[in-house]
């Protein structure tokens, strides 16, 4: 077991790298998705009323993969967190609008919202620890 004097070079050794992979799956995971299923990417941002679905839908996946991998790899680390976390929070603005429904639907997306915000808040936090 390692003494407790070694723990804080285990977390910077072992931590912000597990730290920036786990965040970025998400991400990587949500793009290449997206990417896969092009024609029902477009079709969730036009769903969202968004202007120029298909510019939309492109501007989602290049964001979601070069700032995901740029948070996984700890190239620009925060930069590539600050843009996934303004893309989370507006995502979550334009995609959960909790406040518009009534009953499970809005319970649904109040706690999908609320895991977004946990999102934001690591990647805040990943944005001050590399600063």
């Amino acid at each position: 077991m390692a003494e407790l004097s070694t723990l804080p070079e285990l977390g910077a050794t072992y931590g912000m790298p597990l730290a920036r992979a786990f965040m970025a799956a998400v991400f990587l995971y949500s793009g290449q998705d997206k990417l896969r299923h092009w024609r029902e990417g477009v079709e969730e941002v036009a769903g969202l009323g968004l202007p120029m679905p298909r510019l939309s839908a492109a501007a989602t996946i290049a964001v979601q993969i070069v700032a995901g991998l740029s948070v996984l790899l700890g190239i620009g680390t925060a930069v590539g967190a600050a843009f996934l976390a303004l893309f989370t929070a507006a995502a979550t603005v334009l995609g959960h609008r909790f406040w518009l429904l009534r009953g499970k639907q809005a319970q649904q997306e109040l706690t999908t919202s609320l895991e977004h915000l946990a999102i934001i808040g690591g990647l805040l936090l990943l944005i001050v620890c590399t600063l």
